[in-house]
């Protein structure tokens, strides 16, 4: 029993206490395990959203893009570029039967990159996956011309 319901539970015995009204507690008790069950949802929807943390370093030669993915195994998480933006995804499926679920199910991040890559010019890159953690190393070429001082 979570702690809405568990408050909703008590507050209900209190309420047939004072009011000696049977149904009072059950409907108090029924409205407690709803508000739980949604915010546990509208919780997990949140996570999703702003989910997974990210941190990007940049070198002369690479850009190094390190992205959470606790409880997601390799074969769950897909990598795209498209042109400048990374583009991480992962999905499994739900475990049925659980009596509190906060933890997504589904995520996505689109991290722009801080270099100017063309569609269908995307460098080969490398993904490493330990401990939940995800590494992505991209190559950077770097284009242009040098100007001599004269």
């Amino acid at each position: 029993m979570g702690m809405i319901h568990g408050a909703a539970k008590h507050a209900g015995h209190k309420a047939y206490k004072k009011t000696k009204c049977g149904f009072l507690p059950q409907i108090i008790e029924f409205f407690g395990k709803d508000m739980e069950r949604e915010l546990g949802a509208k919780t997990q929807e949140f996570y999703e959203f702003v989910l997974p943390p990210v941190d990007m370093s940049v070198t002369s030669d690479m850009i190094l893009v390190t992205v959470d993915v606790p409880g997601f195994v390799k074969d769950q998480i897909q990598i795209r570029m498209d042109g400048g933006t990374l583009i991480v995804s992962a999905k499994r499926e739900k475990v049925e039967g659980l009596l509190y679920a906060q933890r997504p199910h589904i995520l996505e991040k689109r991290i722009r990159l801080p270099t100017r890559i063309r569609r269908g010019e995307e460098p080969e890159c490398t993904a490493a996956l330990q401990d939940g953690v995800l590494t992505i190393t991209i190559p950077i070429k770097h284009t242009g011309k040098n100007v001599s001082i004269d």
